[in-house]
């Protein structure tokens, strides 16, 4: 009897062991899994997105702020971007994207590239004379970064085993060509990331015009995460944003801004499809963490 008793306890122990083991697996899985981050910054009047794939590449999607007239604004723009990507380790740039040439989308570029030393610059297919932007393609020359101009089909494997992808999906072919249609927020280049069954849309400052080409394009827009055009303004059609249907909806605009940015009516229509919606100057920088399956929410100071 007591022979048989000692077996049981063995093999309970024998469970009991394989039980814990298993656990710990799972619990080093769950720490160890490759993850993915988006910190959407609180530029002000302004946009400025940085990804890092699961490997450490990285890859910035504008960066700006409007000055209202403030000399130095962008500097100390600048400087609150440097010091958010060295709190989450991010010491270099791998690619610098501008969705387009206004101010409050690359004014900060320069100090960045200066200081992150980008190894490929994707520039719009628009161009201006503001010399904000004139500067970054000044920089970009001297300092011989390589640059292509983003053209719709594009992508961009930022990591290939964990199969994290950027995809270009607008503006159109032959847009420069016709100002007459495409204003130059419109000419934006939009842009998609995917990470298992997590993706996200960039779509710098698209109005009615481009985002009713994108839905005709017949490109799927379909997104977890939508970075709102435009800074949310009320040039957003209700069928594109029913078209995203995202979970969760970022808006880039200054508190108390003149523009009047984010629109109540773009608000309340993301908030009816079930978005949670977080607009930076209210509520701070956001980063946003993902393994391809879950996301973590988290306010970055």
């Amino acid at each position: 009897m007591a022979e048989k008793l000692t077996g049981a306890v063995r093999q309970i122990g024998l469970v009991a062991l394989m039980f814990v083991a298993g656990f710990c697996l799972w619990v080093t899985y769950r720490d160890f899994r490759p993850t993915a981050l988006m910190l959407f910054s609180d530029v002000g009047q302004g946009k400025c997105i940085l990804l890092v794939a699961p490997n450490g590449r990285t890859m910035l999607i504008d960066a700006g702020t409007q000055t209202y007239g403030q000399d130095g604004r962008e500097d100390l723009t600048a400087q609150k971007i440097l010091s958010q990507f060295a709190r989450i380790g991010v010491r270099r740039l791998d690619v610098i994207l501008v969705t387009h040439p206004d101010k409050d989308h690359c004014n900060a570029v320069p100090i960045l590239a200066t200081e992150l030393r980008p190894k490929l610059f994707w520039a719009p297919v628009g161009d201006s004379p503001e010399e904000e932007w004139q500067a970054v393609k000044t920089l970009m020359s001297d300092e011989r970064v390589k640059t292509v101009v983003a053209q719709v089909g594009q992508r961009l494997w930022l990591d290939t085993r964990n199969r994290v992808v950027v995809e270009v999906l607008g503006p159109p072919e032959g847009v420069v060509a016709r100002v007459s249609e495409w204003s130059p927020n419109d000419a934006s280049t939009v842009l998609k990331f995917k990470f298992g069954k997590i993706s996200a849309l960039f779509t710098g400052d698209i109005g009615e015009t481009g985002q009713r080409w994108l839905l005709q394009s017949g490109v799927d827009v379909r997104a977890t995460i939508l970075d709102v055009p435009h800074h949310g303004s009320k040039h957003n059609l209700e069928t594109f944003l029913t078209a995203v249907r995202p979970k969760i909806a970022v808006i880039s605009a200054g508190r108390q801004n003149p523009f009047g940015h984010p629109a109540p009516e773009t608000v309340e229509t993301l908030q009816g499809l079930g978005a949670s919606v977080w607009v930076t100057g209210e509520e701070g920088s956001l980063l946003v963490k993902t393994d391809g399956q879950n996301l973590e929410l988290t306010k970055l100071p």
